[in-house]
């Protein structure tokens, strides 16, 4: 039920007598809620004491697990200490044992022997010696920086690479050159190499290295640290086990993964598999781990007593052991802290009650005083209302002057903000519009009436809608004040418009926001006029293409990321040939019509992420990005490019019908941002480019000189190559292969190539470049012919009808869809005997597509043909594929006879491969035998055919009638 109200004009004695009671009801309320705030105070200040105390205990708790933390550590920093000792202790005497045989085999070979072969027996003698489980090996280098020995990686001996460095930037030849200079025992380098079973992939390693002082060698040794490391982890390990604090305190270990290296409670929990561990134990492993990796603290956590079997909390101290990885906790249960807590609740509660009493006593004190103050207080008041009560009636009157006085200047300010040009609005926290001057109904096509009350999803598109709503949530919801381009489109339009808008918040007196003002401004017009100014000054207005400006600042962040992405890059500049003449004979609108189509066409030469650029005139630049790191790979792709648009260009441009050609010239530079200018950069293309004028024009110019010189070696070679095929300079020569007694039985075709200007070149110089350009196809289809022509006209003889001719056949040759039609057709123009032809393949060509070469081989088998596996035992062989395969013979590689009589392994796998041959019904056959010897050794293992040196070197057709021993 509503009291009726109570008119000031009527209450002039009544106010102060409901003051003098309201006053009475207030004195209540404050003594009681006085009382109830100090008894509430007691009960903060007794949560706050055992709060302290807890803290006090808990502090005690983590000082404690700190120092035992702090004791684990100092204790896995001496334990690791140990392994770096032990590790240079062995290396020295490894290597020390390696000087005393390179020493020995010097003190007793040099005289007796040349200098050079010395030198080969101590790198032999060191080769294959294994240490450290297989992992340890020996390596020479020379202090010009060049692998003497390196035993993981043989075909790196002989390179000169002073500045190999590791994937941390180290220098490691030069590092350990600078060792070998220290004294004896002194000569430790730590570096990164790979580990054997993992190439990708580095690891820490120390090395020792000591100087050869004869052959100015350093001989050295190393292992991985993480090897000796492992021994020290599990000294450590059990270490830790026997150490205990307090009643409940160990320390545990978890490896990098989260999973359990160490728990002295609960062994059976080490190295198990996470899912065999409970739901608690996972989620406070994976506690334990995630707060090691954020930088380690205190962790409270559930566990499962060992003892009790119930769950309890404990507390524990966290912190990573960065050398090993491994995650130190060092825990206690929380019951140890509760005991203590329990003990000071116990003696504090019993001093509480009098506390109580006396707090009592003096609310009732107080309750007295405020009631005898509240009597004097309402007498004195009496009077002083009277003299309010005069004073609030003139007030009134005042206000209603005042109210009609501002509704005449909300008239007035109404007035001039729809005057003003800005677009101006308020929106309520329910983002709609609760005011909107003219301009704003406007730009809407609305009354007032229409747009108040209504969000902005009425007149905009969606998009527009939720952009705006997003910016003016900053400002209602944040308390933001915005000032933010607006791009907005209404309802019903393509176009856009940007505004220029200001967002303040408007806020109550208590701070609180209850709406938005804002002042948008139209800027369309100029933010095309920005866009146009911006094209005009970053792009040439000819082509559309970048211009200088733009192509220099990209050109420097592709500078920078080089420097990131360690990969190289390439600036090809670009101009046309006898332009001018072109420009004066057709006029300036068909030599700008000739820019476009250049522009057009450069475009198209390259890939999306380069840059096409016009400096000016007929001058173009191609920035090339983001290649590859290596500068040979990189040189080949821009000149493939170059390559590229000069055909483009040298294409004819169509003017009013008729066609007219423009060559280019082009100069390219490599970068790779190393301390490079874009100015120097500029400078190189242009001087080459100016030597591929002077060169002719119409071609393309390195401005590295080496490289420049190694691309028109490539090329002079392509040229021969073919120049060669055509005027018939390549010739076969033959090599004998015979049987135990040296009776001729066969021979090889071995390729030669007779330079007008080389001499003779053998097939390693010039095959590769002839498979990369496919030159190998009419290459081997030649010797296919010429071969079988051989073997003609040794068929017309009875002494050389059976002798068989082997031809070495490519990969890219044998996968030619028409390879078996091409062996067929030069079988039957020459009339040869297909059975004496006899086709060498290698491991590698085998095992692509399998299935197919089965077929071929089956295809041709049928003719006669017959197959040799030729350097078998070099390759990864499947023996699932060998047993399928048609083959007739298998060859000994030269490098198993070579050391045959020396070398144990090799006698054992020449040994393997002659019996493999007799278990599958193959016929065997060794090349590189050069002593009478090694003819001994392999027929006493089962091998009756032989071809090398002994029997005669490879040479014309006659040679292989001539006297053998």
């Amino acid at each position: 039920m509503l009291l009726p109200a109570i008119k000031l004009a009527d209450s002039e004695q009544t106010v102060p007598r409901l003051y003098l009671i309201g006053t009475l009801v207030v004195v209540f309320a404050l003594t009681l809620a006085l009382g109830t705030f100090f008894s509430w105070q007691h009960i903060l200040e007794r949560r706050e004491l055992l709060a302290r105390l807890e803290k006090n205990v808990a502090s005690q708790l983590e000082t404690r697990l700190q120092a035992e933390m702090s004791s684990a550590f100092s204790y896995l920093d001496f334990t690791r200490s140990l392994s770096d000792t032990e590790l240079r202790r062995t290396l020295v005497d490894k290597v020390d044992s390696a000087m005393q045989i390179a020493e020995a085999i010097h003190a007793t070979e040099s005289g007796r022997r040349p200098d050079q072969e010395v030198r080969r027996l101590i790198v032999e003698a060191l080769r294959k010696v294994r240490f450290f489980d297989g992992r340890g090996y020996y390596f020479i280098d020379d202090l010009e920086g060049r692998f003497v020995l390196l035993p993981t990686a043989p075909q790196l001996e002989g390179r000169l690479l002073p500045d190999n460095q590791d994937d941390t930037g180290r220098y490691i030849m030069r590092g350990l050159i600078d060792a070998a200079r220290e004294p004896a025992g002194k000569g430790f380098f730590n570096y990164r190499w790979y580990r054997p079973n993992t190439r990708g992939r580095m690891a820490d390693k120390l090395a020792y290295v000591r100087h050869f002082a004869p052959y100015n060698w350093l001989i050295g040794s190393g292992d991985y640290t993480d090897e000796w490391d492992a021994v020290q982890q599990r000294e450590a390990m059990h270490r830790l086990r026997t150490l205990r604090f307090g009643k409940s305190g160990y320390i545990g270990l978890l490896d990098s993964d989260g999973q359990v290296l160490l728990s002295p409670s609960e062994a059976v929990l080490e190295r198990m598999a996470p899912g065999a561990l409970s739901a608690l134990q996972r989620d406070a492993l994976a506690a334990l781990h995630r707060k090691a990796q954020q930088g380690g603290g205190l962790l409270r956590y559930e566990w499962i007593d060992p003892q009790t079997g119930r769950q309890v909390s404990k507390l524990a101290l966290v912190r990573i052991y960065e050398p090993w990885g491994w995650t130190v906790v060092a825990t206690v249960l929380e019951d140890e802290l509760r005991s203590a807590l329990e003990e000071e609740r116990i003696s504090y509660e019993a001093g509480d009650g009098a506390a109580v009493a006396d707090l009592l006593t003096k609310v009732m004190l107080a309750l007295v005083v405020a009631l005898a103050a509240s009597f004097l207080f309402s007498y004195w008041s009496r009077s002083l209302f009277r003299a309010y009560y005069l004073e609030n009636v003139a007030q009134r009157d005042a206000l209603r002057r005042q109210a009609l006085e501002l509704r005449e200047s909300e008239d007035k300010l109404a007035v001039i903000l729809d005057s003003v040009e800005a677009y101006i609005y308020i929106k309520g926290s329910d983002y709609c519009y609760q005011y909107a001057n003219r301009k704003v109904c406007e730009f809407f096509g609305r009354d007032a009436r229409e747009v108040i009350g209504r969000d902005d999803g009425a007149f905009f598109d969606h998009d527009t809608a939720e952009t705006l709503r997003a910016n003016d949530a900053r400002v209602l919801e944040k308390g933001e004040h915005v000032a933010v381009e607006e791009l907005n489109v209404r309802h019903g339009e393509e176009g856009a418009h940007t505004f220029l808008s200001v967002k303040i918040p408007l806020r109550h007196e208590d701070g609180h926001i209850y709406a938005l003002c804002g002042i948008s401004t139209d800027i369309t017009q100029r933010k095309t006029m920005e866009e146009e100014i911006k094209r005009l000054a970053f792009y040439d207005s000819l082509t559309g293409l970048p211009n200088r400006r733009l192509l220099i600042d990209r050109l420097q962040q592709q500078l920078t990321a080089s420097v990131r992405g360690k990969t190289c890059g390439a600036l090809l500049f670009i101009d046309l040939d006898n332009f001018k003449t072109l420009n004066d004979t057709l006029g300036h609108d068909k030599g700008d019509l000739l820019l476009r189509q250049v522009a057009e066409r450069l475009v198209k030469c390259v890939r999306d992420e380069d840059t096409v650029a016009r400096l000016g005139g007929d001058e173009f630049v191609v920035m090339l990005g983001s290649l590859e790191a290596d500068r040979d790979t990189v040189a080949a792709s821009a000149r493939t490019v170059a390559e590229k648009i000069i055909a483009c260009l040298g294409r004819p441009h169509v003017f009013d019908g008729q066609s007219r050609f423009s060559t280019p010239s082009i100069g390219i530079t490599l970068f790779a941002g190393k301390g490079v200018a874009v100015d120097d950069l500029l400078r190189q293309a242009d001087l080459a480019m100016y030597q591929a004028k002077a060169a002719g024009r119409n071609t393309l110019v390195f401005f590295d000189p080496e490289m420049q010189a190694a691309v028109r070696a490539r090329a002079e070679l392509e040229a021969d190559l073919h120049r060669g095929l055509e005027l018939g300079e390549f010739e076969l020569h033959y090599q004998a292969q015979v049987d135990y007694e040296g009776r001729l039985i066969g021979a090889e075709a071995l390729l030669r190539w007779k330079h007008p200007e080389r001499g003779m070149v053998g097939p390693a110089d010039f095959v590769p470049a002839a498979e990369e350009t496919g030159l190998i196809l009419p290459l081997g289809a030649w010797v296919l012919d010429t071969a079988c022509a051989q073997l003609r006209e040794w068929g017309d003889t009875l002494e050389t009808a059976a002798l068989t001719l082997s031809v070495n056949v490519s990969a890219r040759q044998f996968r030619q869809p028409d390879f078996v039609e091409q062996v067929l057709a030069a079988l039957d123009r020459s009339g040869a005997n297909g059975r004496c032809l006899k086709i060498e393949l290698t491991e590698s060509l085998l095992l692509q597509d399998v299935e197919a070469t089965i077929l071929r081989m089956a295809q041709l088998r049928a003719r006669g043909v017959g197959f040799s596996l030729d350097d078998f035992g070099t390759g990864y062989s499947s023996l699932a594929y060998l047993k399928r395969l048609p083959l007739d013979q298998l060859k000994i590689d030269r490098s198993f006879v070579r050391d045959l009589l020396t070398d144990p392994s090799d006698a054992a796998i020449a040994r393997a491969i002659i019996t493999l041959a007799e278990s599958l019904g193959l016929s065997v056959i060794a090349e590189g035998v050069e002593t009478l010897a090694q003819r001994d050794a392999l027929a006493r293992q089962g091998c009756l055919a032989y071809q090398g040196y002994y029997f005669g070197r490879p040479g014309p057709v006659a040679a292989l009638f001539e006297s053998r021993p």
